[in-house]
């Protein structure tokens, strides 16, 4: 009993830990509050000394008829039960395990757990009987032996993935800051192999700016210099990493420069102490003194606290960059995974992958002894591992990247080809589906487990007649029924990826066996600048400009791209919008092309402007969001944006600025210069100047 009694503790705590971690929430019951079994030696004497004596009958019946239960059910607290309930709901939604890995996963933790709560390791002949458990559960029940691929984001892929951030049009972040972070989270992370959040916690302390004397008589360069505290802390605290990264002159590709970037960013946010050190051309000016051999540009110490990486958060005038929340890994995460799938990958992309690919690098670099600049302790440091066995065992990939054909018959090694055979860039498709079409979508209504939550909404509307929508039992069905389309979906576009990837090829071999060619003319050549913002064309030309021929034209080339990131810190992009140059309007669920202003006046934003601010003084009714238009950073296309009626515009009001209005924030209206009181008064003001009824 006693037993059974502390493995339903265990267990619980292990799950409390890991929901935990995965959630970050709390329980309103401490671990160490859960109610053990009651130890009285004095019982247990006058149990065993007692002169009853049964037969063996009554002994197997007693066992029999015990009821284990009942008598965990009396000895837990309340609160204790609660935690338990808890516990066995989410145990109930692990019931997907596919991979033997996850039940050694879930036993390392329970073993962290209980040494955290009894100070005491487990003894280590059980630590080996439970492993032989582990593998006959994962035999019993099917379980495959290896999880899912761990691809290595090699620098080929890391050039794909980095050129479609800054290109897509596919992909629309809330704010244009998010793009440029991206690229400089990409960046660190090929550069260094640092944990996902050991980045994402980067603040403004932890980076030096320095302007440094080449040693060897070239210009001057700068010097970026990253410290990471929050590396991962088990079994103490690591040492401090610090990375220094020079900046490369005549660069081939700026989409790899995290100075043009961090710059642009620093820049943006007028970071640097000398207050008049705010643009790149000021820059450019600085020189190091005779006698010495660098120029410290030091960060405001204001700053010293705020994370690089931020989120957005929204308000009045639409979205905005959190002036000190940091971006969550639950958001990066999804970023890395969609601009893997928009450049073509069949491998997911995950923020790890950068980790691997600089690890295999930095380990391929430790095997050249002569001309090799990493050794394997330096290895070891960069990673934050105790000794090379932590990279053998959970980083090193188990893709052979070696030419083992050549090497074993003494032929010249096929090193370019093996690398190609072992990038993620092999496997692009700009064919490879991404999502589910409208009828695919639609399907996931006749899966029987949705066909019956739909069946007992429309029952429960029929009983509440006319009342159902703000009944608190509709509302949870709706939401039931939503998760439950969204899983259905998730399922559906795994099983298209999957039938894809197999039918395919098979198509392709077929077709060309029977002498089908797609004919030169068939094919479409798309501008790649179509459905850009002008600000993002601007970045793109930036960036991907050549070298200069001149030290001077190679200046004023990194200058223009700083510049560049400079301004689309302060675009809104405002998620995602349709990349041609029509807009459109939402009606009964179905998003239609609408009518705007002519392209000539597009082109003239002076004029298109100036027709905006007239329709939204002159007309009773206009159809123009004059909090838009006055938002300078939007792009323009979005300013002077037409609803398609008055009542759109309301809906659009109503939606996307009096909803979002944070507690304390100004209001204010920036086309009539006057500052509102409160939302009634912005709302009056709407009406009566501007024509919005809300």
């Amino acid at each position: 009993m006693r037993r059974y009694l502390s493995d339903k503790y265990s267990t619980s705590e292990e799950s409390e830990y890991a929901d935990s971690k995965t959630d970050e929430a709390s329980s309103s019951t401490d671990l160490t509050d859960v109610d053990t079994c009651s130890d009285d030696d004095s019982d247990d004497r006058a149990w065993l000394l007692a002169d009853e004596d049964h037969p063996p009958e009554y002994y197997l019946e007693q066992l029999n008829t015990f009821d284990e239960a009942e008598y965990a059910k009396e000895d837990y607290k309340p609160s204790s039960t609660r935690l338990l309930d808890r516990i066995e709901e989410q145990w109930c939604q692990r019931r997907g395990t596919k991979v033997s890995s996850s039940l050694g996963t879930y036993w390392k933790v329970y073993r962290l757990v209980y040494e955290r709560a009894t100070g005491a390791k487990l003894d280590g002949r059980l630590n080996r009987n439970m492993h032989k458990v582990l593998r006959k559960l994962a035999k019993k029940h099917g379980l495959k032996k290896t999880g899912p691929e761990k691809p290595c984001m090699y620098v080929e892929d890391l050039t794909e993935v980095l050129r479609t951030n800054l290109m897509t049009t596919e992909k629309r972040y809330s704010h244009g800051r998010h793009r440029i972070l991206l690229q400089l989270y990409l960046q660190l992370g090929g550069f260094t192999a640092n944990r996902p959040q050991a980045l994402l916690d980067l603040c403004y302390r932890h980076i030096r700016v320095t302007l440094l004397r080449d040693p060897e008589g070239g210009p001057h360069r700068v010097l970026l210099e990253f410290t990471f505290e929050f590396t991962k802390e088990y079994l103490g605290v690591k040492d401090i990493n610090t990375f220094p990264i020079p900046e490369i002159i005549y660069d081939p590709s700026l989409s790899f420069s995290p100075h043009v970037f961090l710059l642009g960013l620093l820049f943006a946010d007028r970071a640097f102490a000398a207050y008049n050190l705010t643009s790149p051309e000021e820059l450019s000016k600085l020189y190091i003194e005779p006698g010495r051999n660098e120029l410290p540009l030091r960060l405001n110490r204001k700053l010293d606290d705020i994370p690089v990486f931020r989120r957005s958060v929204r308000t009045l005038n639409g979205w905005t960059i959190s002036p000190n929340e940091p971006l969550p890994y639950s958001t990066l995460a999804p970023w890395t995974k969609g601009l893997g799938e928009i450049t073509g990958f069949a491998q997911v992309s995950r923020p790890y992958s950068l980790r691997y690919g600089a690890g295999k690098a930095f380990n391929e670099n430790a095997l050249k002894r002569n001309i090799g600049n990493v050794s394997e302790a330096m290895q070891n440091l960069m990673m934050q591992h105790a000794d090379i066995r932590t990279f053998l065992r959970h980083y090193l990939s188990r893709r052979i990247t070696a030419d083992t054909q050549a090497i074993i018959r003494g032929l010249q090694p096929q090193d370019a080809l093996m690398r190609a055979a072992c990038t993620m860039s092999r496997s692009i498709d700009p064919r490879r589906p991404r999502r589910l079409t409208t009828e695919q979508s639609s399907s996931v209504n006749d899966h029987p487990t949705i066909r019956s939550l739909l069946k007992q909404r429309e029952q429960l509307k029929c009983r509440l007649k006319g009342k159902a929508t703000k009944h608190p039992k509709y509302k949870a069905l709706n939401g039931e029924i939503n998760k439950e389309r969204q899983r259905q979906r998730h399922v559906l576009l795994k099983d298209v990826k999957e039938t894809w990837e197999q039918e395919q090829p098979v198509r392709d071999v077929e077709l060309q066996l029977a002498g089908v060619q797609v004919k030169a003319e068939a094919r479409v050549t798309t501008d790649p600048y179509e459905g850009m913002l002008s600000e993002q064309k601007e970045l793109v030309d930036a960036v991907v400009s050549l070298p200069g021929t001149t030290f001077e034209e190679e200046i004023r080339r990194r200058d223009r791209a700083i510049r560049a990131v400079m301004q689309y810190c302060k675009v809104e992009e405002g998620g995602m919008y349709p990349a041609a140059s029509k807009l459109c309007k939402r009606s009964s669920g179905r998003a239609t092309p609408v009518k705007t202003m002519d392209e000539a006046k597009i082109d003239s934003r002076v004029e298109a402007l100036e027709a905006a601010r007239v329709s939204v003084y002159s007309e009773k009714r206009p159809k123009i969001c004059f909090l838009c238009l006055g938002n300078e950073n939007l792009p323009i296309k979005q300013r002077i944006y037409s609803f398609h009626t008055p009542g759109d515009l309301s809906k659009h009001f109503k939606r996307k600025h009096l909803a979002n209005i944070r507690e304390g924030e100004k209001i204010q209206c920036n086309l009539c210069q006057v500052v509102l009181a409160h939302k009634m008064h912005l709302q009056r003001h709407a009406d009566d100047v501007h024509g919005t009824v809300s």
